[in-house]
């Protein structure tokens, strides 16, 4: 088997279906099978899974459940019955906008062996009040750009599992403490890419989808910036201090917010992402004689607004 998709599911009646029938309509010239990973859902969204049985000839296996995991545990199961090469995920409330998505990324991933991971656009979706935005906003024109766990971190642009395709070794790798903690897509991405480069594809094949039963979705931004504070102190601490500047800029960012009750931009602006990536590319290999030397001659205002951006 090529490919396991897992199908990640609690209470997803009211949309499962959509994301079954986008799972469903993928074009590929391998061999898939769809892993449905129910967390003891308490609505009819197994009932509604297995209505499509008869209408594929993919297989499906349902993994058992007596009682409610919670997301962490699920996922840690649900990776743990993969055994294909690769892994993509499908959280239940969202949808795969193209075709040919899990052909693209197996193609991809199998001419670049120096990634672990790959991610593709999406559509931010808010159904409710009709407001859509692509996230990550930038794009270079060559169809995909190689990033790594310190770009992720600095700017979560990957955003949620169901953009993602894994190579079964990487997933595999990750130390089972991890799961131990509130491990969503941001920390297992930044493991996943400490062991090799992440494909960014920049084709739009995804929409993830905002609404008041979605767990992350459904809390107040404020909220949502708490919990991201405290996952970056425990982070910081499980990845031994690897990641310690770029996490500090990011909780920096996150406090300003909060306390100055500036909205969270769920994009940034795509000409500024650009530059702090490859200003960090830059200085992470040049030499620090070199840097040094620029430091003696750019004036200060100059550095300041650099290092600002």
């Amino acid at each position: 088997m090529k490919l396991n998709v897992i199908l990640i599911t609690y209470n997803h009646s009211k949309f499962i279906e959509e994301s079954l029938r986008s799972i469903l309509a993928q074009k590929t010239n391998f061999d898939f099978n769809i892993l449905v990973a129910d967390d003891k859902s308490t609505d009819d969204t197994l009932e509604r899974i297995k209505k499509y049985e008869t209408r594929t000839n993919i297989p499906f296996c349902y993994l058992k459940n007596e009682r409610n995991l919670g997301i962490t545990k699920n996922y840690q199961r649900a990776f743990g019955e993969c055994d294909a090469e690769y892994i993509a995920v499908m959280e239940g409330d969202d949808i795969w906008t193209d075709p040919y998505r899990l052909q693209k990324h197996i193609n991809f991933l199998d001419h670049h062996y120096e990634c672990t991971m790959s991610f593709n656009r999406y559509v931010v979706g808010d159904f409710n009040k009709a407001k859509y935005i692509v996230q990550p906003a930038w794009e270079n024109g060559k169809g995909y750009q190689l990033i790594t766990s310190r770009d992720i971190i600095c700017e979560n642009f990957i955003g949620n599992f169901s953009t993602c395709v894994y190579r079964r070794s990487a997933i595999n790798a990750l130390p089972e403490s991890l799961f131990e903690m509130t491990a969503y897509d941001w920390i297992i991405n930044i493991m996943v890419g400490r062991s090799g480069m992440i494909g960014y594809l920049t084709d739009v094949m995804s929409i993830y989808r905002i609404h008041t039963e979605g767990v992350w979705s459904s809390k107040r931004e404020e909220d949502n910036i708490r919990e991201t504070l405290d996952c970056i102190e425990k982070y910081n601490e499980f990845t031994n201090h690897l990641f310690e500047n770029e996490f500090e800029e990011h909780r920096s960012r996150l406090k300003e917010r909060l306390f100055t009750s500036k909205p969270l931009q769920i994009v940034h602006s795509s000409k500024f992402t650009r530059i702090k990536i490859g200003l960090k590319r830059i200085k992470d290999y040049t030499p620090p004689i070199l840097i040094y030397i620029v430091k003696l001659i750019i004036p200060i205002k100059i550095l300041n607004k650099i290092k600002g951006l």
